[in-house]
């Protein structure tokens, strides 16, 4: 992950990713590409919002494994671990590189999560760094907040079912985009309201 990138989630999450008396010299070390930093911080604001400050909940790792983006954590509760497992299902359909829509693809013996424009481990070249996208960001975290205060449980099933009412596509699939995080926080308030699909 990119310095800047990287730093500035170690600011924001300070208290999810370092120890009390961690010095501000230390670094957290991200073992991924840029591309899935939204969906990262989209995560750590709701564990953040879900525990608060004075948490015992530490963020250990964060590291690209199979293809998926996988975030390791000490304490919490379930809903921490589900937002968790929520973030992996949805960045298997999000480029590790740039951050667009894509799908889990093997290449060279590599599971892969790219866009078709990325789609191989041969196309490397650097993705120019950007800002954090704040509008998919608040999107992200008002749809996820949705799915668990609606579903509990059984949030994370949920998540990789298909929806008729999404197109036929499963909900993690279409939370990689602004417009996908909308459709289904759409979805939500109309079973919400008792709104047939």
């Amino acid at each position: 992950m990119d310095n800047f990138t990287e730093r500035r989630l170690a600011s924001n999450y300070r208290t999810l990713l370092f120890r009390r008396n961690a010095s501000d010299q230390e670094i957290f070390g991200f073992e991924c590409m840029d591309g899935w930093s939204d969906l990262i911080e989209g995560s750590l604001q709701l564990i953040q919002r879900y525990v608060g400050l004075a948490s015992d909940v530490k963020i250990t790792q964060v590291k690209e494994k199979f293809g998926l983006l996988r975030i390791y954590q000490r304490g919490g509760e379930e809903k921490v671990c589900q937002v968790l497992d929520i973030c992996e299902l949805v960045s298997s359909c999000v480029c590790e590189l740039c951050g667009k829509s894509g799908n889990l693809t093997m290449s060279d013996g590599w599971i892969l999560a790219r866009c078709d424009k990325h789609g191989d481990s041969s196309h490397m070249e650097l993705v120019e760094s950007q800002s954090a996208d704040e509008r998919y960001i608040g999107s992200y975290v008002r749809s996820v907040d949705s799915i668990l205060s609606f579903f509990g449980a059984d949030a994370v099933r949920w998540v990789q079912q298909e929806s008729i009412a999404l197109g036929g596509k499963r909900p993690c699939e279409i939370l990689g985009t602004e417009d996908g995080c909308q459709a289904v926080y759409k979805l939500l308030k109309r079973l919400e309201h008792g709104v047939g699909v």
